[in-house]
C-alpha cells in the first residue's frame, strides 16, 4: 500500500464504507441482468454529499471538497473497485471556476445544486487524438450571437447532461489559439444526436450543430481560450482514468487470490500451482509499481508543479496494466470469469475502451513521451 496520511486513510475507508453500503448491492442487481437507473444511484450520491463528499476537486467557495489530487485519487482508486461506483456530483470544467454573474448562474450554480450536468464534447469524426489541428465544428459570429455547424461523436454522458460544452473553431489560421468553448443547452433546436452504443454497455452520442445559434454568454472562458480549458480538464481526466484502472485492477486481483485458494484441480488448489501463482505475484507486483508511480507524480501536482506529460504517462501505464491483470483473473476464473454474472466480464470490456479514450497508449508514447525525452 502507498503510505498515506491519516487523513487520506479515513478518506479512503468513508468511501469503503459508503460504497458497501449503497453500491454494493447496485452491482449485485447489475449482475443479476437489472437495468440500472440514474435514480438507483440517488441514495448514494445523497449519502456522499452529506458527508462532504460533493465536487471532490472543487474550490470551497463553490461549496466543494476541495481535495488534494492524491486525495481525489486514493478516493477514486477504492470507489472504482465496485462494478457500479459512487458518484460525486457537482462536476464542472476548471475554466468555469471563475465564471460571475449571469454564466455563473446558468451554467455552474445548477450544477452545483445537483439540478444540473453537462458533458463535454471535443472528439469529430475526422480526428480525435490531436484536437488542435482535428477540431473543424465552426463557429461564425453573428450579430449578438454565435452560429455553430459541425459534428462531435463519442460523446459520452449526453444522456444525463443538460448542456454540452462545445469545442469549435472560431479562427481558421490561429491554431489551438484560435478554438473557444461554447455551451449548448441540450434543447438547443440546432442540435441533433444520435446514438452510438459502444463496447461494454457505454452508451455515446454522434452530436450534429446544424446552423445551431447561442448567445454571446455561452463563450465560455472567454474566446480563443477553449483550447487551453479543454487540456486542463485532460489533464485530470487522465489521472482519473488511471486511478479508476488501479481499482479495479486491486479488485481483480483480490477476486483471483480468494478463487485460487478454493478452487481444487488435479488433488490441490489452484493457488499451489506454479503457473497460477506467477500469474497473481506478476500482478500483485504490477498493481504496487503503477500505484506508487500515481501517487508520486500527483504529489508533484499538488506542490504546483506542470504534470500534464506525467498525467498522459500514468494513464496509459495504469490502463495496459488493468486490461492484464483483468485477463490474468479470467483465466484464472476459466468459464465463470467470462460469464456476465461476474464482474470480470464487465470489466474485461470497460478497461478495453480505456486505454483509447482521454488519448491512446500509443499517442501518450510516441506523441508526448518520445518527444519529451528526445527534445
Amino acid at each position: 500500500m502507498y503510505p498515506f496520511k491519516e487523513e487520506t486513510r479515513a478518506l479512503v475507508e468513508l468511501v469503503r464504507r459508503l460504497v458497501h453500503d449503497y453500491q454494493a448491492p447496485l452491482e449485485a442487481r447489475k449482475l443479476r441482468g437489472e437495468q440500472l437507473t440514474w435514480a438507483d444511484y440517488a441514495p448514494g450520491r445523497q449519502a456522499a454529499r452529506e458527508v462532504g463528499l460533493w465536487g471532490l476537486g472543487l474550490p470551497a467557495q463553490l461549496g466543494g471538497a476541495q481535495l488534494a489530487l492524491v486525495d481525489k485519487l486514493a478516493i477514486t482508486e477504492e470507489n472504482y473497485k465496485c462494478l457500479t461506483p459512487l458518484r460525486f456530483g457537482g462536476v464542472i470544467l476548471p475554466n468555469m471556476f471563475d465564471l460571475q454573474g449571469e454564466q455563473r448562474a446558468r451554467y455552474v450554480d445548477p450544477i452545483l445544486t445537483g439540478g444540473k450536468a453537462l458533458c463535454f464534447a471535443q472528439t469529430e469524426p475526422g480526428g480525435g487524438a490531436d484536437p488542435a489541428r482535428a477540431v473543424a465544428t465552426y463557429a461564425k459570429k453573428d450579430g449578438g450571437g454565435w452560429i455553430l455547424n459541425g459534428s462531435k461523436i463519442w460523446i459520452s454522458n449526453f444522456d444525463d447532461a443538460d448542456a454540452v460544452f462545445v469545442l469549435a473553431r472560431t479562427a481558421r489560421e490561429k491554431g489551438a489559439h484560435g478554438i473557444s468553448m461554447f455551451a449548448v443547452e441540450k434543447s438547443n433546436p440546432g442540435l441533433v444526436a444520435r446514438l452510438v452504443p459502444m463496447l461494454g454497455g457505454f452508451i455515446t452520442h454522434q452530436l450534429t450543430f446544424d446552423n445551431c445559434r447561442v448567445d454571446d454568454i455561452a463563450v465560455i472562458g472567454g474566446e480563443g481560450a477553449g483550447f487551453k480549458g479543454a487540456q486542463q480538464a485532460l489533464s485530470d481526466a487522465r489521472f482519473d482514468v488511471a486511478a479508476r484502472a488501479l481499482g479495479v485492477a486491486q479488485r481483480c486481483y483480490e477476486m483471483m487470490v480468494a478463487y485460487a485458494k478454493q478452487r481444487n484441480v488435479f488433488e490441490g488448489p489452484l493457488s499451489e500451482k506454479q503457473a497460477i501463482q506467477s500469474m497473481i505475484v506478476d500482478s500483485w507486483i504490477e498493481i504496487q509499481q503503477n500505484r506508487l508511480m500515481m501517487y508520486v507524480c500527483a504529489e508533484k501536482a499538488d506542490r504546483g508543479e506542470d504534470t500534464r506529460v506525467e498525467a498522459g504517462m500514468v494513464k496509459m501505464t495504469c490502463t495496459e496494466m488493468a486490461s492484464r491483470v483483468i485477463d490474468r483473473a479470467i483465466q484464472i476464473h476459466g468459464a465463470a470469469g467470462c460469464t456476465y454474472e461476474s464482474p470480470l466480464a464487465h470489466w474485461y470490456d470497460h478497461q478495453r475502451m480505456s486505454r483509447i479514450y482521454e488519448g491512446p497508449t500509443e499517442v501518450h508514447k510516441y506523441r508526448v513521451l518520445a518527444r519529451r525525452l528526445l527534445a
